[in-house]
This record gives structure tokens, sequence and C-alpha cells, in this order.
């Protein structure tokens, strides 16, 4: 085999090889396998598991680049490995037949990007696969899922995250984040009492939005909806008349939040 051949096998690690063990088993992992086995999409057999794989964090920026049955979630941690687990639901004619195609589905990670692949779906068979990844917490994302939900959690660092059709929840994040959402909500939870970072830009084309702030938040906030009602628990002061959007200062403002919708109603609630 040539060198770079065993290098690219070096690389790349396929996570259909490594079934998760008993021992990292959370029990969220055991409701999701129960609700996946009972519920069915087009009353055939299904097929649901559990896979694991894990590593040294990789440099660079993590990506999942168009994933497109099924979403992306990552969440931060005190710590420098990278952990990555894939919920794989297939469903066929036959338990049998459902089987096998789970067997195809690949979690696939060369170096720090990660692609769930597999075959391609039919009217009688399907598949997805949700990826959960937990990540140092100074880590640069690039998320993009077609047909799924989105969320971040405790992370800083330079982010890109993207869904088509599917909600998107960021919640305790810090950095330089831009967030877009075409056609699903979108929930954002601010944490502290700043942001860590250059600021935070985040829209959703075609739903609902509620931004959650703590008590006592410093931020310059620029929100607002274009089609939608607009709902505030706290009195803000803003320069002129409020009509479609807010531009304002929280507390003793700072870095600038930024979260609108162009068609669903919008929330800003006290946390």
């Amino acid at each position: 085999m040539p060198n770079s051949m065993k290098i690219l096998r070096g690389l790349v690690i396929l996570a259909a090889l490594v079934p998760i063990q008993p021992a990292v088993a959370q029990r969220d992992d055991a409701d999701w396998l129960a609700q996946c086995r009972r519920d069915g999409w087009n009353r055939g057999e299904s097929f649901c598991e559990v896979r694991q794989a894990q590593m040294a964090a990789p440099g660079g920026t993590i990506t999942v680049d168009g994933l497109r049955n099924g979403g992306v979630s990552v969440v931060g941690l005190d710590r420098d490995s990278l952990i990555v687990k894939t919920r794989i639901r297939a469903e066929a004619r036959t338990q049998a037949e459902a089987r096998e195609i789970a067997r195809q589905v690949r979690t696939v990670i060369t170096g720090s990007t990660i692609e769930a692949l597999g075959p391609r779906n039919h009217d009688d068979s399907q598949w997805n696969a949700d990826l959960l990844i937990w990540a140092p917490r100074r880590s640069d994302l690039r998320l993009s899922s077609h047909n799924g939900p989105v969320s971040v959690e405790d992370i800083t660092g330079e982010m890109q995250l993207e869904t088509s059709n599917g909600p998107l929840a960021l919640r305790g994040l810090g950095g330089n984040v831009r967030a877009r959402t075409s056609n699903g909500p979108m929930s954002i939870t601010l944490t502290g009492t700043q942001w860590d970072g250059r600021g935070l830009d985040a829209e959703t084309s075609n739903g609902p939005l509620t931004l959650r702030v703590p008590d006592g938040y410093s931020a310059h906030l620029e929100s607002g909806t274009n089609n939608g009602p607009m709902s505030l628990d706290f009195p803000v002061t803003v320069v002129g008349r409020i009509g479609r959007s807010i531009s304002t200062d929280l507390g003793s403002g700072g870095k600038t939040i930024r979260a609108v919708t162009s068609n669903g109603p919008l929330a800003i609630v006290r946390r």
C-alpha cells in the first residue's frame, strides 16, 4: 500500500466500527432508542443504533457540512478530546432490511471534518443520523444541515451555523458567531454578564425567534421582526419609537447582539 494511502487510512475513522460501550451510554440514549423503536415513519420496520468514537481534539475548524439526513448538536467540555456520537435510525419493509441499511451508514471523521454517509433513501426504505459532538469549549465550528436541527452550547470561537429546514438553538456562546435558519424556529440563550468575543449575528427567515437575556446583562441589542408580533417582558430605552425593530443598549452596552426574524413572532425575555 502506498504511504499516502496509509496516511489517509490513519486520518479516516469509521465510527461504524465503534459501537457504543455500556459504560459510556447515557440515560438519554436509552430513552432515544426506546422512542426510535416505538415510532415509525411509513409503517415499516425500524432498526435503531447508537455508536460512538473518541479521539484527541483535531486542529482547525470542526466542520459538519451539508448534513442531509439528520441534525447536529455540539456541546463544549473542559477537555482536549472530541467525542462523536451517532444516533442512527433506519426503516424498511423488514427489520433485516432496516438493519442492513443501518450497517451501511458510516460516520467518517477526516481531520476536523465529520460526515454521516449512507445509501440513497427510497420510498420503502430510508435512514437518518443525528450527530452529537462534545468538543473543547474553545473551538471553531462550521455546521450546516439541510433537513434537521442544529444546536450549540457552551462554545466560544469562530462559528458559521446554518440549517435550511429545522430549528436552530444557541446557548452560552461566545466569540464571533453567525447563525442562519431558512425555515425553522430560533432559540438564543445568553449567559453571564456580557458577550465574550466580537458578537452575535443570528437570523431566521421563516420562524419564531426567542431571545433569553440574563438579568444585568450588558450588550448592544439589535432585534426585530418584519412580519409578526413582538413582545418584551422587561423595559428598554429606545431612541425614537418602537416599530418593527429595536436598537438599544442593555445595561452599560457592549458587543452587538443581533437577532432578527423576517417572518415570525419575536419574544425577548429575562432569564
